[in-house]
């Protein structure tokens, strides 16, 4: 099911003359989730929501000039808004602060952790390895005699 989706995706996209794929993909998401699935009978963004999604051409109507021109107005009042809008910053999940040893200013060998994939009796860390130069958040160490 999933690589369904990923293959109508990345269908969508080619379909589009654009170089940055990122700037149309929130256009062709709501294609795809505003799409009618027969074997639904109805749209998938309508089986999340409960009703049909508001499509951006039903915001807007033309049928006078007097709307035209309050179409204009509507977009660029609209774009402004846009422009004004901060992004908000980041939630921090975790509360912890890593743990540092308080004599690793002073090491003059240090440990360094493996984080790949281990066999079962392979120990975490590696080392010791001698300190060559220290910075206020990392430290240069010298492993097999490279620096």
């Amino acid at each position: 099911m999933v690589e369904r989706f990923h293959r109508q995706l990345k269908a969508a996209i080619k379909c589009h003359q654009s170089e940055k794929w990122t700037e149309i993909l929130p256009t062709v998401l709501l294609g795809i989730r505003s799409a009618w699935k027969d074997d639904l009978s109805t749209t998938s963004a309508e089986l999340v929501y409960g009703e049909p999604l508001k499509l951006p051409g039903e915001f807007l109507s033309t049928s006078s000039a007097e709307n035209a021109e309050d179409v204009s107005n509507f977009v660029s009042r609209l774009r402004n808004h846009f422009a004004k809008l901060n992004p908000v910053n980041g939630s921090r999940h975790s509360l912890k602060q890593p743990f540092v040893f308080k004599d690793l200013h002073a090491a003059s060998r240090v440990f360094i952790r493996t984080d790949a994939a281990k066999t079962i009796l392979q120990p975490p860390y590696k080392g010791p390895y001698a300190v060559v130069r220290r910075g206020d958040k990392n430290c240069v160490v010298n492993i097999r005699e490279k620096m």
